[in-house]
């Protein structure tokens, strides 16, 4: 999962998705349906947090195939090119994690409550889950970090904006007795509208102040 990785690493708020990898990487040998299972949670969980901070409505029983659509075609710029062919690429990479989330179906969610005689999902799959997994992710963070837009963004989360934080908390020194504060992070929890015009500020004039 090293493309995923990467770009987790650049945007802490994803940090969540790290016990998914984890469980992805450690089962797909020994447990081969969980692996699958959490591989397309993964992407799931992506793609809806990606839609949640852009304040985007999606359905609930929505197909794991239009779910990756939909994400996909509201991260492509409307100038790129190849817009209408990302989404199709994607929708088509999708459905190969779809068919294989069926197999794992038919074979028994980690192999539990299925006839003895029932032909259990094997490592080769779930290691082409993972692969997939990690290529239909990876390209998802990447769009949405390389092209990200902050105003684009309604909710923005605190601990990736480190830069700002550090900037916000040097001009504005809080302390308290002998215990310093964050001023950014104060900021965050009790006037989140007030902390996000503060970031959109920095964001839109750092050149300057630097």
């Amino acid at each position: 999962m090293f493309w995923i990785k990467e770009h987790i690493s650049k945007m802490p708020s994803f940090n969540a998705f790290e016990t998914h990898i984890a469980t992805i990487e450690e089962t797909v040998e020994v447990n081969p349906a969980l692996c699958i299972e959490t591989g397309k949670s993964l992407i799931e969980g992506i793609c809806k947090t990606i839609l949640t901070n852009k304040s985007i409505t999606y359905k609930e029983d929505i197909k794991f195939q239009g779910l990756v659509r939909q994400t996909v075609e509201e991260l492509t710029l409307s100038t790129d090119y190849h817009k209408d062919k990302l989404c199709e690429l994607a929708m088509r990479i999708a459905s190969v994690a779809q068919v294989l989330a069926e197999i794992r179906n038919d074979s028994g969610f980690a192999s539990h409550g299925q006839d003895v005689k029932t032909v259990p999902v094997n490592s080769t799959l779930s290691l082409l889950c993972s692969k997939i997994s990690d290529v239909i992710g990876g390209f998802i963070l990447h769009y949405y970090i390389t092209h990200s837009n902050p105003k684009k963004d309604t909710r923005i989360h605190y601990e990736d904006c480190q830069e700002f934080n550090e900037y916000f908390d040097d001009i504005n020194p809080l302390k308290i007795g002998e215990l310093i504060l964050s001023a950014s992070e104060a900021l965050y929890h009790q006037d989140y509208e007030a902390y996000r015009e503060e970031y959109l500020y920095y964001s839109d004039t750092k050149d300057e102040i630097d």
